[in-house]
């Protein structure tokens, strides 16, 4: 009887040793950090809707690199808009781009978009600032 009292005796002893090895600890924590969707400036946003509803995207591409389908048989070529500003007929400043969007560029196919209205042509040359940039 004292064999099976000892066994039973180191049985929960063990058992209890790997309880305490085991568990005891507080659980770790774990956080999650939400990263915060960048803010999309509303004037941006609404000038990439006229920008694709004009087919300025056929020519200059959807990122206004150049590549559109339309563009790739024209001369002289879209502007991509990440080339150089010396490269810009008017320049890549806000103005410049506002003047070609007014006025269109002579002798190519980029013509005036005056029946946007100031405001649309504004917040358009704003988008396609963005875009040189980005």
């Amino acid at each position: 009887m004292n064999f099976q009292k000892l066994i039973v005796s180191l049985s929960v002893l063990v058992f209890s040793f790997a309880m305490i090895a085991c568990g005891g600890d507080k659980p770790t924590e774990t956080t999650t950090t939400e990263v915060a969707a960048p803010a999309v400036d509303p004037e941006i946003a609404r000038g990439e809707e006229l920008y694709l509803q004009n087919a300025c995207a056929s020519c200059h591409g959807e990122k206004g690199l150049g590549d559109g389908e339309a563009g790739k048989f024209l001369k002289p070529l879209p502007r991509n808009y990440k080339s150089p500003a010396n490269e810009w007929k008017n320049g890549n400043t806000l103005a410049g781009i506002t003047k070609t969007l007014k006025e269109g560029i002579k002798n190519t196919p980029m013509v005036a978009y005056t029946h946007l209205g100031d405001e649309n042509i504004a917040i358009l040359a704003k988008y396609v600032e963005h875009l040189s940039k980005n």
